[in-house]
């Protein structure tokens, strides 16, 4: 196994180690003739392997570079080159200053969703090109994306992927990918394909946003295959407003999924919307606690400040008391309130006439007008949930009449790309006679369920549960996102 020092190639010096796994030791090396940093990837070769298993480490290693030689794109880390050391296959690579997803959300717990969608928009954006290519890469989990300090993510590690019409490395009984991450048609023991990528990554951001795949880490590799092969993905709880999009990504059938490109766009779509900041880290403790005597110190002068606080506020509130005792107090009179009266909310006026007993001067009764004012609240604001409610409802009562209004009910995006264009939205509507939603619930930030009952022009009916993610532009809710099942 190579050590620190060593020269791969008569070129590559290894500098230090930088990770390791499953297939391999991973450096940081420097190229000697092109006086720049590399990666190295020295390919594992267990001791006992047979000759069989050594050829096919060996045949996965070249498979990598040649598939990774096919990509060229800004979110998948470069191969240059491939080389033996000491009988193994060791493939130099792009060098990229990061952590990994896996060491971020072992930092945080957590991420933001912000954060999680720009990540996610820029892996799908690779897995589009890869599978333009015809490339599956059979193993999108966090520890292969890796993440730099410009926020810019790539993805690695195409070791155990595979071309179309390569053959599939099964012979030394090797898994293919990470059980946690895995489809359920890969768990079942079916082939990967392109729409096996889109359920990884969707597990992938899950983890992110919830803090553990959608089914865990099972010790139990096979307990866990066993869950993933037939149980249903559990919801998301902290995803919104990624929730609709995950649950597109995660759905059982292959056939049901989005293509790469699809959520390139949708995740994109949310990016754009939400925040991007990462929170700050806990602060570490302190190494030794501090000495008793500056303890006591801190305490007498957290004492100070509050009584301070105490006085001043106290001062201010006497204040405001005799100021509001020295007003003007309205009068109530024929002619209504004193005008030095002020009244700072919501008010109804209402007049009274009342007739009195008869003058004893002039024997004419008196006829008085009484203006009472009663005082009532604004009404509340209304909560964020009905907001995205009344933002659907409200949607679906201008389709299919009043087209235009509606367009621009919707981002940019999910018009040009899900709605099909202005063609292809009209086209889609004038087949449509009525429309109604029914059945709408929201979850805040973005999340909204709905019934969507299209009555056709053919006399067909078609009824759709559908999930909408939605985002605020232009001060109105918009429809980002949508996924039907």
């Amino acid at each position: 196994m190579a050590t620190e020092g060593d020269l791969i190639a008569e070129r590559y010096k290894l500098v230090r180690k930088v990770g390791s796994g499953a297939m391999g030791t991973v450096w940081q090396a420097r190229d000697q003739l092109l006086r720049r940093d590399v990666a190295v990837k020295e390919l594992l070769v267990r001791t006992g392997m047979t000759e069989l298993q050594t050829d096919e480490a060996r045949n996965r290693a070249m498979r990598e570079a040649r598939l990774a030689a096919r990509l060229h794109h800004p979110n998948v880390i470069s191969i240059y080159d491939v080389v033996e050391y000491e009988g193994r296959p060791c493939l130099i690579m792009e060098y990229l200053p990061s952590q990994s997803l896996a060491d971020l959300i072992a930092q945080h717990g957590v991420l933001p969703v912000g954060i999680v969608a720009r990540i996610g928009t820029q892996i799908a954006s690779a897995l589009a090109a890869a599978h333009t290519a015809g490339i599956v890469h059979r193993d999108v989990k966090p520890a292969n994306v890796l993440l730099n300090g410009d926020n810019v993510a790539k993805l690695t590690d195409f070791g155990i992927s595979r071309a179309d019409g390569d053959a599939t490395v099964t012979a030394a009984g090797l898994l293919a990918g990470t059980p946690a991450y895995l489809p359920p048609e890969v768990a079942q023991g079916e082939d990967s394909v392109f729409a096996s990528d889109v359920y990884s990554l969707g597990a992938m951001l899950y983890a992110a946003v919830e803090g553990h795949p959608p089914f865990g880490t099972d010790g139990n590799a096979v307990a866990l295959l066993h869950r993933i092969a037939t149980e249903e993905v559990p919801p998301p709880e902290h995803a919104v407003p990624l929730t609709a999009t995950l649950v597109w990504m995660l759905r059982r059938d292959p056939k049901h999924r989005p293509e790469a490109k699809e959520v390139q766009d949708a995740l994109g779509a949310l990016a754009e919307a939400m925040p991007a900041e990462m929170p700050a880290p806990a602060p570490l403790p302190a190494e030794e606690p501090p000495p008793v005597a500056a303890v006591a110190e801190g305490r007498d002068r957290r004492k100070v400040v509050a009584i301070v606080l105490m006085v001043g506020a106290l001062v201010v509130a006497i204040a405001v008391v005799v100021y509001a005792l020295n007003q003007p107090q309205p009068s109530v009179t024929a002619g209504g309130p004193s005008s030095t009266g002020k009244s700072t909310t919501a008010a109804s006026t209402t007049s009274t006439t009342a007739t009195t007993a008869a003058s004893t001067t002039t024997g004419v009764p008196t006829t008085t007008t009484v203006t009472t004012t009663t005082t009532t609240a604004a009404p509340p604001p209304v909560d964020a949930a009905t907001q995205l409610a009344n933002a659907i409802s409200d949607y679906y009562n201008l389709v299919p009449n009043d087209l235009n209004d509606a367009w621009n009910r919707m981002t940019d995006d999910y018009r040009q790309n899900k709605a099909g264009g202005k063609a292809g939205y009209q086209s889609f509507w004038g087949g449509v006679a009525s429309v109604e939603a029914t059945g709408v619930t929201a979850t805040p930030p973005g999340t909204v369920v709905a019934t969507i009952t299209y009555h056709k022009k053919d006399g067909s009916t078609q009824v759709e549960r559908t999930t909408f993610g939605m985002v605020q532009q232009d001060g109105i809710w918009k429809i980002a996102s949508s996924s039907v099942g």
